[in-house]
């Protein structure tokens, strides 16, 4: 109704009363507006009457003109600063305008006159919330609770401030959900109770419980971030993938700020995955706790503006000042299987602060630090920095960038939550890296979240298998190590470390870490082909075609695993079956030098010697530092009557290794071939210095020896070399086995040759024995004749004598 003086009345101060009750009249209708014009004429009446300003106060606080309620309570104390309830009027209005620091002086104020006032009480208790007086509301809920007197939703009210303030002063979820239920029993529409009870459900791990709670406040708040970023938190939880983002998505709409949906939506697209999605929303999450006001950006600008010789060295008196992110060695899993709860902000702004209450010292101290900062930024340049700065430059700039980073993420004083939720995002981060490849990248956000949690062995675990990409074998044990000291059942450790022992060649322990993982997990692929590798480099070939077969079969594009498989065929002597395996591992891998050398090797057996020239060209061009690719071509370019070229090859080869008896051999073989045999006698003779039982030095030495007919060690050798490998019929040459710097491919010479000789050599010798008999015998028949004229000499001597006698 209109409320309004007639033209001409008599302005009567008693008539004031009237219209105020008028107004209260109204306001107790509900018509703010009806209410209003009648305190309004009541005031034009007459202003000096306080109670009229503090009914209109009233009136414009239930209208939701909350200045004009501040402005009519203050002008009612103004007039009579006895009246207690303007107090309450004015600190009802700033809180809920936002100010609730002046709301709490104002209750403060009023419960010093009315301290059992229960209203008040609660009141109070919701604006030292907003402030993060977290024990002190939570005493001010139960004395409200106490005193009685309130309605069945102030006291679910006062029961919902009791759960925030237990959650954020980490007094357990169990209190906080038997909070958050009190309060929805006396009022069953308490969104912000079923969604506090919701986070704290996530934190007990009853994620059905949570995403139900969830979704019921979403029937009544569907504009809440943090609801639906929780909802999509206890979604990944249940590996509930796709849902859980699609939740995040819908979070990070409404509030793209909100840092839940973030951490949440990496977990379930790296799930997914989708690595980059990942990365890219776990990166903001990180930039979001390190600086989530701003000030990183701020302060770049600034710093901008200052000389450049001065901003080095007050960087570094500034970052002496801060405190620092103190290490925490907390167990923590990764982020996919943590439960921290986000801040709240509802509909009547709530917004959770820390969870952990400062103290008036630690505040002070905060306090005194902030000034003394911003004093020494408006200082000017002091002498000092000058000097030692001096040109300043590029230099110094990208400093400033580097400490300014630093700076902001000492700047905030993280609890153990926050802290723990850091190293998460971290170790996400790096789970991402690791799937994109990026292995700087991964070591370094490994690094990073070590240092705010020793104790998570993924991060030693994905850190080890980096180092061990980047062949730093001994950093990538020492993590593996580390990683199986805190989890003796990290099956990705035990496989890196396999790895990273496998290029040391320490075969046996290979062995025993894969079995251990295997142990643990049969269906771990790379265990198998890792463990048949290891098991093809002791001998045990029938071992390490099963383990090939097995990873194979678990997963088909395992190239390391067909790989080995070829090596291991090769050796077993199934060469097609090798060659098959090879040209599978090229197939998946076009890289992978190890499979392009089995396949020549097979080849080379096969006699398709052009096939396996192309194939050992290829290892020479992928694996420049391979001696026996060079030694093995080396003696493919022999059989093509390339012996220039072979003698090349085999240089490179000693070059690379010089104890290689293969490339000796070969090297002893072309020199035979072109005349030069001593060179060849000296080369396999140097070969049978470092193998004495090298079957292939042996035979060529014997045929340079025959060349220079010494037939006796030319015999010996060739015997050796049969005695060292029986050449057949079906096999005239020596199979070639798998790659290895101390056991090389020998090649004889055929049967044929060996024949050859033999009946040469025996041809010989029976010239020589028939020689050696006939001059025997003409020995032995010149001595008989010279024997038979002595004695006829003899008797013919005794003949005259007698007759002399006579």
């Amino acid at each position: 109704m209109s409320v309004r003086l007639l033209r001409g009345e008599f302005k009567d101060p008693c008539r004031a009363f009237d219209f105020s009750n008028l107004g209260d009249i109204e306001l107790k209708k509900g018509d703010t507006g009806g209410a209003l014009a009648a305190l309004n004429t009541a005031i034009e009446v007459e202003s000096r009457w306080p109670t009229i300003w503090l009914h209109r106060s009233q009136a414009k606080l239930q209208h939701g003109d909350f200045e004009g309620a501040i402005a009519d309570a203050t002008a009612a104390l103004e007039l009579d600063g006895r009246i207690t309830l303007a107090y309450s009027s004015r600190g009802e209005a700033r809180l809920q305008s936002g100010d609730a620091l002046n709301a709490a002086i104002d209750f403060d104020t009023f419960l010093a006159q009315e301290p059992t006032h229960a209203n008040i009480l609660w009141r109070r208790s919701r604006a030292r919330l907003e402030l993060g007086r977290l024990r002190e509301a939570l005493a001010d809920s139960q004395a409200a609770l106490d005193a009685g007197g309130l309605t069945s939703k102030e006291q679910a009210d006062c029961h919902l401030v009791t759960a925030l303030g237990r959650m954020r002063l980490a007094a357990g979820p169990e209190s906080v959900s038997k909070a958050c239920t009190s309060a929805l029993l006396l009022n069953p529409s308490l969104h912000e109770a079923m969604l506090v009870r919701g986070q704290a459900q996530l934190q007990l791990g009853f994620f059905a419980a949570c995403e139900l709670d969830c979704s019921d406040a979403l029937k009544a708040i569907p504009d809440s971030a943090t609801a639906w970023a929780t909802r999509g938190r206890a979604r990944l939880r249940q590996k509930c993938y796709r849902e859980a983002a699609d939740d995040c998505r819908q979070s990070l709409e409404l509030d793209a700020q909100c840092r839940l949906a973030m951490s949440t939506l990496g977990a379930a697209l790296l799930n997914l995955g989708d690595n980059q999605g990942a990365l890219e929303y776990c990166d903001q999450a990180v930039h979001a706790m390190l600086d989530p006001k701003g000030e990183a950006e701020a302060k770049t600008q600034k710093k901008s503006k200052k000389k450049a010789g001065m901003s080095r060295n007050k960087e570094r008196r500034k970052f002496k000042e801060k405190k620092t992110v103190s290490k925490i060695a907390a167990s923590s899993a990764s982020l996919t299987t943590s439960a921290t709860a986000e801040p709240e902000v509802t509909d009547n702004g709530l917004q959770e602060l820390e969870m952990t209450e400062p103290s008036p010292e630690e505040s002070e101290q905060k306090a005194e630090v902030e000034a003394g900062q911003e004093q020494e930024e408006q200082a000017p340049d002091s002498p000092v920095a000058d000097s030692q700065d001096g040109d300043g430059g590029q230099e110094g700039n990208s400093l400033d960038a580097e400490m300014s980073a630093v700076q902001v993420e000492a700047e905030r004083d993280m609890d153990r939550s926050e802290i723990e939720e850091l190293a998460d995002l971290y170790t996400m981060l790096a789970q991402a890296k690791v799937a994109l490849g990026d292995l700087d990248g991964t070591i370094e956000d490994c690094s990073r979240a070590l240092q705010l949690n020793e104790r998570v062995p993924f991060c030693w675990a994905a850190r080890a298998e980096a180092k061990r990409l980047q062949d730093k074998l001994d950093d990538a044990v020492a993590d593996a190590n580390e990683a199986l000291r805190l989890d003796p059942l990290n099956v990705p450790a035990y496989i890196t470390r396999a790895k990273a022992k496998l290029k040391a060649a320490h075969w046996q322990f290979v062995v025993t870490d894969c079995s251990e993982a295997l142990a643990l997990d049969l269906h771990q692929s790379s265990a198998w082909s890792t463990r048949a590798a290891a098991r093809l480099e002791l001998g045990d070939i029938s071992g390490s075609v099963s383990d090939a077969r097995s990873a194979i079969t678990l997963d088909a594009a395992n190239v390391d695993a067909w790989c080995a498989l070829g090596g291991a065929l090769l050796d077993n002597l199934d060469i097609v079956a090798s060659a098959e395996a090879s040209s599978k591992a090229i197939g998946l891998d076009s890289d992978c030098a190890r499979a392009w050398f089995n396949r020549g090797c097979a080849r080379a057996d096969l006699q398709d010697f052009d096939g396996a020239r192309k194939d050992f060209d290829e290892v020479v061009k992928l694996w420049p530092e391979s001696f026996m690719a060079f030694a093995h071509r080396a003696h493919i370019r022999l059989k093509q009557n390339d012996p220039e070229g072979a003698l090349q090859d085999c240089e490179q080869a000693l070059q690379l290794d010089k104890r290689l008896v293969r490339a000796m051999c070969t090297q002893a073989q072309i020199k035979r071939i072109m005349g030069d045999l001593k060179g060849a006698v000296s080369d396999a003779t140097t070969a049978l210095k470092y193998d004495p039982d090298c079957a292939s030095a042996f035979s060529i030495r014997g045929q340079a020896y025959s060349k220079m007919e010494k037939h006796d060690k030319a015999v010996q050798d060739c015997q050796r070399a049969i005695k060292l490998d029986p050449p057949t019929l079906e096999t005239p040459m020596l199979a070639w086995r798998h790659a290895c710097a101390s056991d090389p491919v020998a090649s004889p010479m055929t049967v044929w040759e060996f024949q050859a000789l033999a009946a040469k050599m025996k041809q010989e010798a029976k010239a020589q024995a028939a020689a050696e008999a006939a001059a025997k015998w003409a020995r032995k028949a010149k001595a008989a004749a010279a024997k038979k004229a002595e004695e006829e000499a003899l008797r013919a001597n005794m003949k005259k004598n007698r007759k002399s006698v006579r």
